[in-house]
């Protein structure tokens, strides 16, 4: 595990203000070199502590449904094993092992309302194994909510393909 000094955090703190701020910019704002800067978001990447990343607020597209999925697992041994598969199920937008009520809780965002929500709860989650019963909290409004809906959007990977092919033809 990486430890961050003050001007890891502080390049950090700056992609938090804007994501899309040259390295040349941050270089001048912090008073170091552009080339330290390139290197340090490239350990920070390598690290796996900090992703650069397009991302959505769900609440603002009414095809989306966003939920949280409280999940009990049968043996608790295995709390991080069911997290990690979780995560990697499309739709999955995180998953978390809790204290409280219950073991993991899921965010999921799908497109498709109730339906594809309901495809996730009753067909794709059990299928993880040792989930003994689940509750799911649908949200219904929200603020300075962001997702990265890398993963259940095939409709959505077919317009990346598509960029990328584009971009190779010219």
């Amino acid at each position: 595990m990486k430890t961050l000094d003050d001007l890891d955090k502080k390049i950090i703190q700056l992609f938090i203000e804007n994501g899309r701020m040259a390295p040349g910019t941050i270089a001048t704002r912090l008073g170091v070199t552009a080339p330290t800067v390139r290197a340090r978001i490239k350990g920070l990447e390598e690290a796996g502590v900090l992703k650069v990343s397009g991302l959505i607020d769900p609440c603002s597209n009414p095809t989306f449904t966003t939920a949280l999925i409280g999940i009990n697992i049968k043996s608790y041994g295995k709390l991080d094993e069911v997290m990690y598969k979780l995560v990697e199920l499309d739709n999955v937008i995180s998953a978390v092992v809790v204290t409280g009520r219950y073991d993991v809780i899921a965010e999921v965002v799908v497109e498709g309302g109730n339906a594809a929500l309901y495809k996730i709860t009753s067909e794709i989650i059990p299928k993880v194994g040792m989930v003994d019963r689940s509750e799911t909290f649908v949200i219904m409004a929200g603020r300075n909510k962001w997702v990265n809906l890398s993963k259940g959007f095939e409709s959505w990977g077919g317009m990346i393909d598509e960029i990328n092919n584009s971009a190779d033809d010219q």
